[in-house]
């Protein structure tokens, strides 16, 4: 028997032992099915048995998606059925992905809503020329022509003078400019974003798309999509737990590596220079060749560029529905593109934090179809907007699309792999394509919905599941470590490309990516920080700095070039209050603010002004190790270790009704034995997610962890 008094505290809160034993429907997973049978009644008895709580759904993608009014009856008719069984369901807000398009209804007919993206051409003059640039058949117009003086003083450069622009005149499809020696002339024209963009490239349509960054576009995809289902099933959304969008993006960024395209984009929209100006006080016109080219001279226009896009992104797109969700009852949720990395934040959302932080209830993707190749920060990313929104947890869209060959040599124990990364990281709701065997259940009548879990193994994964999100119902991680999240470096750093970006090819990924993979298996937890965290953290006026009501203990920055003023002034504020600020590599030479755009900047000057900035507040740089070896200096009440140096053994603690629990992920192949010490407690309460089981077990007592599984610790102290 396990204590009375762990027993009674639990039952007194949100937790229920009965729950942890037979998980709810709202704990469970729910299968994603895009297409039912005429007769769904077969299919949803095994959606039950197979022991999911529910489904993501949709009207069926044939015969005209939502225009088809049979469509909507039958999604009517399903939705009364799923509920009458006391399940739960989300509604896919698309005819395939990604959202946005509404299977080619919004666009049909405005065409002045597709996806739009501008791009330089540059000439210069080291003789007088005449160049005549016409528009080439690709091309909707030119938006703006200029001139400028040059400085060729220095060897191997040609330093442009941008606070001496001359305007040249231009019309929609021709520019005509006299050139003197010494000059470089740049015209910048709108095209659609299309070709070799994420609307091409995917497994649903080679479909246009529309322009996210135009709150018309956006309000005509509610108006063919969402306000139709409204009409003929007025309490669809009204009972849907949420509605799931699915990655919609700007379509500036190429996908495919192998292709080269003559146009480098950068997004638009008309109005978008407006909108700089409205937002900065000052013009982006003479700067525009800055957002194209220039390194360090050109860091400050783009992070204001790039943080402009994601704003608008989140008050065209996110708010916009989110707006109309909330007033017809349900919450806006689903996820967005290549959440993994911070050059794919900016290129896909100018700003994905901006982006996230509006959105109902955060979500993302999981590729990953197997626990080692798992990027742990793709939640994590996540959880920090969850944080900053005030929402329980992530949403995940479980999609094991990454080498299925050997994900289905152990599906179920891989699947359960991911399940605990997923979680530990933050995620609260599943929706899930972890494909069940629906034909074993039924093999005449749903021969079509083959899979790979048989349902005694879809069952338990379920439980499995459904007992974690049980427990971990209404807590969040408790951490004083965080990663500082720093999308200034990746915004300074992006130009627009002709081609795909290598994976992780930016300095920024890499080092977030390294220091975060070997400080989780090395069983120290963390969350991300950005800016307005560190600002808000270091204004406290007495105390220990708080993130998100955490105490912040360290604050690590990976290997950057650019770190906002405000940043670097808080951080070192934290440190005189006791916070431990360790940067990966080295120390960032440029701060944001000081790159002022509008005054001319002589990179000969580079050097000495990297030197000064770099020496002037003593920060030191540490190599990973270094940090590694910093934070086992750290006192921790709880140590858990494997007997086994092959063995994984990742942790995560919370706390309910005031007692300190602890999650431990076996992330290994093989079964593991772990030792443990917590002090201040002699006997502690242990569930397992696996059986079900509760039961008392005495501290230094070694357990076992089998492999992929997790258990939870449970202390009264």
């Amino acid at each position: 028997m396990w204590q009375n008094k762990q027993k009674q505290q639990m039952e007194s809160g949100i937790f229920k032992i009965k729950d942890f034993e037979n998980p709810p429907a709202k704990y469970r997973m729910k299968a994603i099915i895009h297409a039912w049978p005429r007769q769904p009644d077969t299919l949803l008895d095994a959606l039950q048995a197979f022991g999911y709580g529910g489904t993501a759904t949709n009207p069926s993608f044939e015969n005209g998606y939502t225009s088809n009014r049979k469509n909507l009856r039958d999604f009517d008719s399903l939705l009364k059925k799923i509920r009458a069984r006391g399940l739960g369901y989300w509604i896919y807000d698309e005819n395939g992905y990604p959202s946005g398009y509404a299977g080619g209804q919004t666009l049909s007919g405005h065409p002045e809503f597709e996806a739009k993206g501008f791009y330089m051409v540059r000439r210069i003059a080291y003789e007088p020329k005449t160049v005549v640039f016409d528009l080439d058949d690709e091309s909707d117009k030119i938006i703006w022509a200029a001139k400028y003086p040059l400085d060729c003083s220095v060897l191997n450069a040609s330093i442009v003078k941008y606070e001496e622009m001359e305007a040249i005149e231009f019309s929609e499809k021709r520019c005509v400019c006299q050139m003197e020696a010494g000059e470089a002339f740049f015209v910048f024209c709108v095209k659609c974003a299309y070709e070799g963009s994420h609307c091409v490239h995917n497994v649903c349509s080679h479909s246009r798309y529309i322009n996210l960054l135009n709150p018309d576009a956006v309000k005509r995809f509610l108006e063919v999509n969402y306000e139709t289902i409204a009409a003929d099933v007025p309490d669809a959304y009204t009972n849907a737990e949420a509605v799931f969008t699915d990655e919609p993006s700007l379509m500036v960024g190429y996908m495919h590596g192998e292709e080269t395209w003559p146009y480098a984009l950068a997004p638009w929209t008309e109005g978008l220079f407006e909108a700089f100006e409205d937002e900065y006080g000052f013009s982006l016109i003479p700067y525009l060749p800055m957002i194209f080219e220039g390194r360090s001279s050109s860091y400050s226009i783009r992070i204001q560029f790039y943080n402009l896009i994601g704003k608008l992104i989140a008050r065209s797109y996110v708010r916009q529905i989110s707006n109309w969700c909330r007033a017809h009852g349900t919450i806006f949720s689903g996820h967005y593109l290549a959440e993994e990395s911070l050059m794919a934040h900016v290129l896909y959302y100018g700003s994905y934090l901006e982006v996230l932080k509006e959105t109902d209830y955060p979500g993302v993707d999981i590729l990953a179809s197997y626990p080692e190749i798992f990027n742990y920060n793709t939640p994590k990313f996540a959880q920090m907007a969850a944080r900053k929104s005030g929402t329980d947890g992530v949403m995940v869209e479980l999609c094991p699309f990454i080498n299925l060959d050997y994900f289905s040599q152990r599906p179920i124990p891989y699947a359960r792999g991911i399940l605990n990364l997923m979680i530990l990281g933050g995620c609260r709701r599943i929706n899930s394509y972890f494909a069940p065997d629906f034909a074993q259940y039924a093999p005449e009548q749903l021969a079509d919905y083959k899979g790979y879990m048989d349902q005694s193994g879809a069952k338990a994964l379920n439980e499995y599941a459904g007992r974690i999100l049980c427990l971990l119902d209404g807590v969040q991680n408790e951490t004083g470590t965080f990663l500082y999240y720093a999308i200034e470096e990746a915004q300074a750093k992006l130009r627009p490309s002709h081609c795909a970006p290598e994976s992780e090819s930016s300095e920024v990924d890499r080092s977030l990516r390294s220091i975060s993979t070997k400080m989780y298996e090395a069983g120290f937890d963390y969350m991300f920080c950005d800016k307005d965290d560190l600002v808000q953290a270091a204004q406290a006026r007495e105390g220990i700095p708080v993130i998100g009501n955490q105490p912040v203990r360290e604050i690590i920055l990976p290997a950057m070039d650019v770190i906002y003023e405000a940043s670097w002034e808080a951080l070192k504020s934290l440190r005189q209050m006791g916070v431990k600020v360790w940067f990966a590599e080295k120390l960032p030479p440029f701060r944001a603010e000081k790159m002022a755009p509008f005054a001319y900047y002589d990179f000969r000057e580079e050097s000495a002004l990297k030197e000064v900035l770099t020496r002037a507040d003593s920060f030191d740089a540490m190599n990973e190790q270094e940090i590694l070896d910093s934070l086992r200096k750290e006192y921790y009440a709880f140590r858990v270790s494997a007997q086994s140096k092959e063995c994984c053994i990742l942790k995560a603690a919370y706390r309910r009704d005031g007692n300190p629990f602890y999650f431990l992920v076996n992330n290994s192949e093989e079964d593991a034995y772990v030792n443990w010490e917590w002090d201040g407690a002699n006997e502690v309460t242990l569930l397992d997610p696996g059986t079900g089981e509760i039961r008392a077990v005495n501290c230094n007592e070694p357990l076992q962890i089998r492999s992929y599984q997790g258990i939870f610790l449970m202390s009264d102290v």
